[in-house]
Order: C-alpha cells, then sequence, then structure tokens
C-alpha cells in the first residue's frame, strides 16, 4: 500500500486538566525480577534477571551467577548462558522452539530459592502479510508549533488457522544519512603540543569514513493487539510506527524489519497492564512495576513475589525499503546532522586546546591559494564520523 494523499490528523481536539501521575505502590520490597522470552527462532533467546527497587530509584542490580535452564515437555533443556552480569541467554544452534512443544523456564540463585515459570505452548506465528505506508500531516498539541509531517507504516496478517489470536510485534529501523565532513587529516601530538614534536598525516582508505553512515535502533514501545473477541483472526492497518520529517531517516534509504509474535493470552494480559502502569511512555523497557506479577514463582510452593514474565512465542519477520524517490513532493527531510566549521591558525597548541575542551575533529588544512596550508577546520564530531551518533560506515549486508 503507497498512498501519498496527505491526511490531516487531529492529535488532541479538547484541553483537560492533568495532575501528576502517583501510581500507588506496596512497601518497597527487593523482590526477584525475571524477565524474557523463548522462541523459535533463530537468534538467541534472552533471559534477564534482577531486583526490583524502588518507585524513585532509577534501576536495580543485576542478578549474576544463577542457573537458568529451559525445559520442554519432553523432558529435553538447555542451560542459558551468561553473557553479562543478569543477562542470560541461549545458542539456538544447539537448542531452539519447536511449534506445539510446551516450555518453562527453570531458576536457581546460589543460597537462596528457587524458582519456575508456568508451562507455555509456543504457537506458530502467521506470515506478515504487509508493511504499507502512508504520509500523514499531523497537528501537535501546542498551538504555535508547525504541523509535523511523516511516514505512518501500518502492519497487516492473518492467520487462517485461526491459532494466534494475541499478537506482539517489535521491530529495529535502519536509515542511511550524510556526513559533510569526514576527516582528510589526522593528527598526533607529541608530550608537550606546539614544541615540534606534532605530526599531521593524511587520512588513509582504510581510515576514511565516508559520506554515508548507516545507523540502526530498535523499538521501545509495548506494540500488542488481539483477535480474541473476532470472528476472523486478521490484523489490518496496525499503525506499527510513525517516521516524521524532524530528521534524515528518509532523506536517503529507510528499512524496517517487524518481528511479529505470537504470544500467549497471559503474556498479552501481563503487556497490558504493563502498558497501562508505565502510561508516560508505554516502553517494554520501561522499569517493571513492583507489584505486577507474572507467570513465575516459587518452585517449593512458597508464597514469594517474583516480579516479570517468561513468554513463549512463535516468530515471524519482514523487512520493507522506503526510498527517498517513493516520499511525495513535498517533505523535506534533513540530509544530517546541523554541521559547524571553525577555522584555527596552523597553530598545534590552539589545535591540541580546541580538540581537547571543545571536543571538536579535525577536518583538513585551510588551505591559501596555490594549496599553501595556513590554519586547521575543525568540525563538530556529529559531522566528522559516523560514530558519534552510534553509527557505522559499514552498509549492512541486507542494503
Amino acid at each position: 500500500m503507497r498512498s501519498f494523499i496527505f491526511v490531516t490528523l487531529l492529535s488532541c481536539c479538547l484541553s483537560a486538566c492533568i495532575e501528576p501521575y502517583q501510581p500507588e505502590v506496596g512497601k518497597y520490597d527487593s523482590s526477584v525480577v525475571i524477565d524474557g522470552a523463548f522462541t523459535d527462532g533463530n537468534e538467541p533467546s534472552v533471559v534477564k534477571l534482577s531486583r526490583s527497587f524502588a518507585f524513585d530509584e532509577e534501576e536495580g542490580p543485576p542478578i549474576a551467577g544463577a542457573e537458568l535452564k529451559i525445559e520442554d515437555d519432553l523432558g529435553q533443556s538447555t542451560v542459558l548462558q551468561e553473557t553479562h552480569p543478569g543477562v542470560y541467554q541461549t545458542d539456538p544452534s544447539i537448542y531452539k522452539g519447536e511449534i506445539g512443544r510446551r516450555y518453562r523456564l527453570l531458576v536457581t540463585i546460589p543460597g537462596e530459592e528457587e524458582f519456575q515459570s508456568d508451562w507455555e505452548e509456543l504457537k506458530a506465528a502467521p506470515p506478515v502479510e504487509s508493511i504499507g505506508y502512508q504520509f500523514e500531516e499531523r497537528i501537535p498539541d501546542d498551538p504555535q508549533a508547525q504541523p509535523i509531517l511523516g511516514m505512518q507504516l501500518l502492519l497487516s496478517t492473518i492467520d487462517p488457522e485461526k491459532n494466534t489470536r494475541f499478537y506482539r510485534w517489535d521491530f529495529e529501523e535502519t536509515y542511511e544519512y550524510g556526513i559533510r565532513y569526514p576527516p582528510a587529516i589526522r593528527v598526533e601530538f607529541g608530550a608537550r603540543p606546539g614544541r615540534g614534536q606534532d605530526e599531521v598525516f593524511p587520512i588513509g582508505p582504510d581510515e576514511y569514513e565516508g559520506f554515508s553512515c548507516w545507523k540502526t535502533e530498535k523499538s521501545t514501545r509495548i506494540l500488542i493487539s488481539s483477535t480474541e473477541n473476532k470472528t476472523e483472526d486478521i490484523i489490518q492497518d496496525f499503525p506499527i510506527h510513525y517516521v516524521d520529517n524532524s530528521t534524515s531517516r528518509l532523506y536517503r534509504r529507510y528499512s524496517i524489519l517487524v518481528k511479529q509474535y505470537a504470544i500467549s493470552k497471559g503474556y498479552h494480559e501481563y503487556l497490558s497492564a504493563l502498558s497501562a502502569t508505565n502510561q508516560t511512555t508505554g516502553s517494554l523497557f520501561d522499569p517493571i512495576p513492583n507489584e505486577l506479577f507474572g507467570n513465575i514463582k516459587s518452585s517449593s510452593g512458597e508464597d514469594i513475589p517474583v516480579i516479570g514474565y517468561f513468554s513463549v512465542a512463535g516468530v515471524s519477520s519482514k523487512r520493507i525499503f522506503v526510498s527517498r524517490e517513493e516520499t511525495p513532493l513535498g517533505i523535506f527531510f534533513p540530509s544530517g546532522p546541523s554541521c559547524v566549521l571553525d577555522t584555527l591558525p596552523l597553530n598545534f597548541r590552539t589545535l591540541h586546546d580546541e580538540l581537547e575542551l571543545h571536543k571538536t575533529e579535525l577536518f583538513d588544512y585551510l588551505y591559501a591559494p596555490f594549496g599553501i596550508p595556513i590554519g586547521f577546520i575543525v568540525a563538530n564530531p556529529e559531522c566528522a564520523k559516523c560514530s558519534t551518533l552510534e553509527a557505522t560506515n559499514r552498509k549492512p549486508d541486507y542494503w
């Protein structure tokens, strides 16, 4: 679906007084937090262990050195490896989910209680039928602000067998943008800059950044839907993501990879409650509320609170590309970061202080007529190196 008709959306028609939201939480208790998923995909399945924390704190400490095992209803199992403190993952080349099998998570924390999740069946995820898009104009809440132009991505899927019913999605978006001033030279300062031991070298082919960067970002919002109360198991035009023209995402080429999960009813209800509680952002990576319990309990049967959920789900995926030529005329996108250049005298002490104090990047010499260097040119880092904005100058294989 490619619609080039601008649709004006009113994001807010009524104004109201809003009081600050203060969630009702019980007395703070350092409970165990177990959160993760197991799929039939080719990527590692990840489970995170940590401790809960008070509402006014930022994060809880990870639980390292635990033993985590996933087992199925046939008695087969695999031990997860700890890759970072509190982060455990499977090796899908050795063990991954199978459609129709039931799985659970077993957790042993040294010197503490053992925990286990409820059994969950791994359902097949139907293919993503389509990811379409339409270009829209949105009116922001601020009446003084200009309308926002952008692209609304819409997902559709269908399960003819009517077995899925509960869906979750996440995505990663990759886009190409330009940098204007990749360094042509580099400097090595001596022990005392400006005292004759400084050297300038041309940037070699292996070091040259080039003018293109590719940046990948992952979704954070909770994206779920259900067809439980519908006759057909069909999702039509679910708004998966909106890309506005305030960034360079659509300047050259844009890609989105959407993963679709066939989740259980219990996990759908858990995520619905989590989304309602984290109403400020609705993010999957917000702190889990201290009283939101899922499908994990003490193996001994004791009433020990465990926060979090272990989900078992089939997964499917779809990637699409959108090039600049496919966007309507009249929508403008920045080519890359805003750039500022500055010139310095041909003095290594001055150059050293500039690079150290203002964190700029050396771009090139400033030349007089006939190619004589008379100074240095520096630029803000995001206009000189892809890595400044956590991007790369290496084109992805799928590009």
